[in-house]
């Protein structure tokens, strides 16, 4: 083993929290911050220009190769959980999709244990970490890293969908991100000058020209050092050769879901009779693995009479011309995907937040290149997607060895509460519903999938079983809380370890309405996303919306820790970008007391507005004093895909 190297901070995966928290870090000029990174680089123009996601979601590239155990309530069916392994984590992977969560989800979490997580709280680090395409107002940011966008897509069934949802009687909202989540309304991308903006873009890249980073790639994280119930370092291996590296400071976890609850373990931190039975001496005895959620959807799809604009562009003379244009000059359709609506609402109007989401594309799951005389076109459809949002099922992740090349056992156990299903088949008949009316009629063909001849709650249930996937937005598996099913604390400190050096890592204690980027999902962070990944999911991941979602997590977390410093003195003010140049785009200007926006107050109550930062802030924030991931990365291990693997669909978030 080479001999081992000190830096203040370790940071273990390079994904959608550990990109943020090491520019967060080396604003700091004394400070040394070692990032290490399982994958690779994310420069493949599949990665930066939007389009290519297909192609990175159809060959599974860039991704970890995880699925799940046979699923006793899906007949058996294993479920591929594709998770980044590449600079950037999921952020550079996902869908491009920017959904924050509805308020009452984050509000619940404050509720349940996790204090400072009310959407109160967060707000104004939301508003921090983006620059909004319309500018800066009481909810959206105007000058931060991350760059969000509407979709712009032109397909005029987006038009079609619309109303046919509100003939249905469903509300509309003008901006998913502002006062009110609920409703149908335009998707929104974090797409930057016609480039994917992944955490890796928007703030590993800038943080490289420091001196006191230091990146490794291809390194694969083997285990922990402790000296009691202190973490003191990592140990890694690179190119064959073995290394260990010190932390004066501490060790920052930011793996995933299923990575980070993988190192946890292998050091001992984790449930005692799990450790047990592999020989691990157990150093705390926390649920760590427990309480997996994600979100899942169906697809039901109808032909379309007549060819859409997507197709048209999937012919393979058009869609090279346009992959190089996107990929030199980042404009041209190749910078936009055909999904340009989506839907939260309720299955009750009791509910605090929405629990079903619809998921609307202009084009087949499976679009493929055609060209006459090579291949015909493919027959052209659109579809909906119902998704669940607020599973009740819970898996677990676990070790299969001590050995930490071996990928981990994920027992998603999904659909296990009859719940779940209930929501999902009432879902389903309201995208039917909304599938069926007048306004598509123009563009309507003959159901495909399921078909009609599909109707009674036992076909309904049968064909979901059947054919249901995860919009990849896991997470929960280091759940953050004050009760004792939690791994982490509010501060996000492993229970039961001691000393300056402690492991950090954040995982939302349950799925959000939405994952960030949906992921559509970080996630997770785990959608902490966190990904809590269901954006929202997931444990930083989703939160990171897994997802498995969602770096804004992370960009939360980094200012929240160093809002004392010159991190969070930067002043900007409202973006001065020109006006939306898509005609589909809803119009600017003042909101009227009939908008969903105008029923909430402009500024919070009890607010106060921050110079220094130039946004408003919570008296309810507090300042930590020590460093949190939010985001999980994916942590270093070799090629985790089995021999057999079931093949996801590409466009699921």
């Amino acid at each position: 083993m080479a001999a081992a190297t000190g830096y203040d901070y370790i940071i273990v995966g390079a994904g959608s929290a550990g990109c943020v928290l090491a520019n967060r870090l080396t604003e700091d000029e004394g400070a040394t911050v070692l990032l290490l990174e399982a994958g690779g680089s994310d420069r493949h123009p599949y990665i930066q220009v939007p389009l290519g996601v297909g192609q990175i979601r159809k060959h599974s590239l860039f991704d970890w190769g995880y699925v799940t155990e046979p699923e006793p309530h899906l007949n058996g069916r294993r479920i591929p959980l594709l998770r980044g392994k590449v600079l950037g984590g999921s952020s550079s992977i996902n869908m491009m999709v920017y959904t924050r969560g509805h308020r009452g989800d984050y509000d619940r979490w404050a509720r349940n244990g996790a204090n400072g997580w009310a959407y109160a709280d967060l707000l104004p680090y939301f508003r921090r970490a983006e620059t909004w395409e319309d500018g800066e107002d009481s909810w959206r940011g105007g000058s931060g890293p991350l760059t969000t966008t509407w979709a712009g897509t032109t397909d005029p069934v987006f038009d079609a969908f619309r109303e046919a949802a509100v003939e249905a009687g469903w509300p509309e909202v003008r901006d998913m991100n502002g006062g009110d989540g609920e409703g149908i309304g335009m998707v929104q991308r974090t797409v930057g000058k016609g480039h994917r903006a992944s955490s890796s873009v928007t703030y590993l890249r800038p943080a490289l020209k420091r001196s006191g980073l230091t990146l490794r790639t291809r390194a694969l994280v083997t285990g922990l050092t402790m000296r009691g119930t202190r973490a003191t370092g990592v140990e890694y291996t690179q190119g064959g050769i073995a290394h260990r590296a010190e932390a004066k400071r501490e060790v920052i976890l930011c793996g995933g879901v299923f990575n980070s609850p993988q190192v946890l373990m292998l050091a001992g931190i984790g449930p005692s009779e799990h450790l047990g039975e592999l020989g691990i001496a157990t150093l705390s005895d926390l649920p760590v693995g427990k309480n997996l959620s994600d979100h899942l959807y169906v697809h039901l799809n109808w032909a379309r009479r007549g060819a859409g604009p997507f197709r048209r562009q999937m012919r393979i003379d058009r869609t090279v011309v346009d992959m190089a244009r996107a990929w030199l000059f980042r404009t041209g359709p190749a910078t936009r995907l055909p999904a340009d609506l989506m839907a939260f609402f309720k299955t009750r109007p009791d509910l605090e937040a929405p629990d079903f989401e619809l998921i609307f594309r202009a084009a087949p799951l499976l679009a493929q290149l055609w060209f006459p005389g090579w291949r015909a076109a493919y027959q052209d459809e659109y579809g909906i997607f119902p998704t669940l949002l607020h599973p009740l099922s819970r898996g677990d992740v676990t070790l299969r060895s001590t050995d930490p090349t071996d990928p981990v056992r994920v027992r998603a156990n999904f659909l296990s509460e009859p719940q779940d299903i209930q929501t999902l088949r009432q879902a389903f008949r309201h995208a039917r519903d909304i599938g069926n009316r007048k306004a598509l009629d123009p563009y309507r063909g003959a159901e495909l999938a399921p078909g009609p001849e599909v109707g009674t709650d036992a076909e309904i249930d049968a064909w979901i079983r059947n054919i249901v996937v995860t919009v990849l937005h896991p997470s929960g598996t280091c759940k953050m809380g004050s009760g004792p099913d939690t791994v982490l604390d509010p501060e996000l400190k492993v229970r039961g370890i001691e000393g300056p050096a402690r492991r950090r890592c954040l995982d939302l204690p349950g799925p959000a309405l939405g994952a960030y980027q949906r992921g559509r999902h970080g996630g997770g962070g785990t959608r902490v996303r966190p990904d809590p990944g269901p954006h929202a999911p997931g444990a930083v991941e989703r939160l990171t919306r897994g997802q498995g979602a969602a770096f804004p997590w992370a960009s939360i977390y980094a200012s929240r820790r160093f809002r004392r410093r010159r991190f969070f003195s930067t002043s900007g003010g409202p973006s001065k970008r020109s006006a939306p140049s898509s005609a589909r785009r809803p119009p600017r200007g003042p909101i009227s007391s009939a908008s969903p926006r105008a029923s909430s107050p402009p500024i919070p109550p009890g607010w106060r507005f921050c110079p220094a930062a130039a946004t408003w802030r919570s008296p309810s924030i507090r300042s930590f004093s020590s460093t949190r991931s939010i985001s999980p990365a994916p942590i270093s291990t070799t090629s985790r895909r089995p021999a057999a693997r079931a093949r996801s669909s590409p466009w699921s978030a």
